[in-house]
């Protein structure tokens, strides 16, 4: 992180102060903006010192100087060494603050503290009926085979595990299933590498907020972290690039391993695959100008759903409030699936518009048809991950401990039944 792209808009923060501070607010976010203020008016006043002793320094050079005008010049230039250390320093406090500040709230994000205040806006199906007491996919009895988390424990420590057999085929036939479902709607396929540098994480909005939750690889030699999400090198492939108009949208899809600390989980979904440091997602990205992201947000919660339903799962749709959202996003949907086993809805995708949050931060631009630059939005949303196969098992899990699988599943499995 070395430079000062990493922002909102600093005049739009400047014009409109109080916005700022209560969407800090309604995020969780503590910023000091009365310091941001007054180092980004510190600022415009060294630049302008600098500016002038700059262009008095030129004009002097272009006559004959006397002894005495080099003596004043040398000391001009120094003043202006100093004044430019102070700018450094300015920028470097300045950028430790605008770093923090999350994305501004779509008007139709609900303001909430948590999760618990996110409001459902539809549901989907229907529960599925039971002539047995359901059990959770862990204890499912044809499934407890091909979820080793004792042997995962053992080599690489909590909240890792092995999937084998059917249960392993199954997973990868979800995955698989779900990269030709986005190809066939248009979405180019990617795979990206899983180890990124710290621009990459600084620039789509995960650095500072989320530095906690990510694995860090050789630092100090390296200095690579390991993605907790493709959107993160996905976005940033683009980054300090000019998209042409007529190229947005752009739309690809990408398959990764993920990797996650869950630092903040202690004690929670201790049993089971919902919280775990390893797992495999198939994520959407998709770059697009201002007029198309709000209808694009529309088009890719519809195929999350159209994939949900396709597995023949109930679930609800939910807006996520303004407290549960990630720093980048000014909009997110969440589909969360119902889990018979656990008797409550669970996050199965989710897609968000970030705006021009992630584009800012990376430099990502389009140019209009009349030869203008501004920033383009990103997008993304989650197709598959670990989920849908645990909500699988537990929606299909039969009284003797079989597991129906999806009809659409079945050419990628070769079976019908585990």
């Amino acid at each position: 992180m070395c430079t000062t792209k990493f922002m909102l808009d600093i005049k739009f923060i400047r014009e409109n102060k109080k916005l700022v501070e209560k969407n800090n607010l309604s995020r969780n976010v503590k910023v000091d903006m009365e310091r941001l203020l007054s180092l980004d008016s510190e600022k415009n006043d060294l630049q302008k010192k600098i500016e002038s002793l700059r262009a008095k320094r030129n004009e002097k050079s272009k006559t004959k100087p006397s002894a005495a005008e080099i003596a004043n010049m040398k000391k001009v230039g120094t003043e202006i060494s100093e004044l430019e250390d102070g700018l450094k320093n300015n920028d470097t406090e300045l950028l430790q603050l605008l770093i923090k500040i999350p994305n501004i709230n779509d008007p139709s994000t609900p303001i909430g503290k948590d999760d618990s205040e996110n409001k459902v806006i539809k549901t989907v199906g229907k529960k599925p009926a039971f002539t047995f007491a359901p059990r959770e996919h862990f204890e499912v009895e044809h499934a407890k085979e091909g979820i080793d988390m004792e042997r995962g424990a053992n080599t690489s420590g909590s909240r890792f595990y092995y999937l084998k057999g059917k249960i392993a085929i199954l997973e990868r036939a979800i995955m698989q299933y779900a990269v030709d479902f986005m190809v066939a709607r248009g979405f180019e396929l990617v795979l990206p590498p899983i180890l990124v540098k710290e621009s990459a994480m600084y620039g789509t909005g995960f650095f500072p907020a989320d530095k906690n939750e990510v694995y860090s690889v050789n630092p100090g030699e390296d200095n690579l972290f390991l993605i907790g999400t493709s959107e993160v090198p996905m976005i940033y492939m683009h980054a300090d690039e000019v998209l042409e108009e007529k190229m947005l949208p752009k739309k690809y899809v990408a398959i990764t391993p993920c990797f996650r600390r869950e630092s903040g989980s202690y004690g929670k979904d201790t049993k089971g695959l919902f919280r775990v440091h390893q797992f495999y997602k198939v994520e959407m990205v998709v770059f697009a100008s201002p007029d198309q992201s709000a209808k694009l947000h529309d088009e890719l919660l519809k195929a999350e759903e159209e994939f949900i339903s396709s597995l023949g799962l109930h679930y609800q749709v939910v807006n996520v409030c303004s407290g549960d959202l990630g720093f980048p996003a000014a909009k997110k949907f969440d589909c969360e699936g119902w889990f018979p086993g656990q008797g409550r809805y669970r996050e199965l995708t989710s897609t968000s518009n970030t705006t021009d949050y992630q584009a800012r931060r990376s430099n990502i631009k389009f140019k209009t048809s009349d030869g203008k630059r501004q920033f383009a939005h990103t997008l993304n949303g989650t197709v598959s991950s670990d989920r849908p196969m645990l909500a699988i098992i537990e929606n299909n899990q039969q009284s003797d401990g079989s597991i129906n699988i999806p009809e659409v599943l079945q050419k990628y499995t070769g079976f019908d039944k585990i």
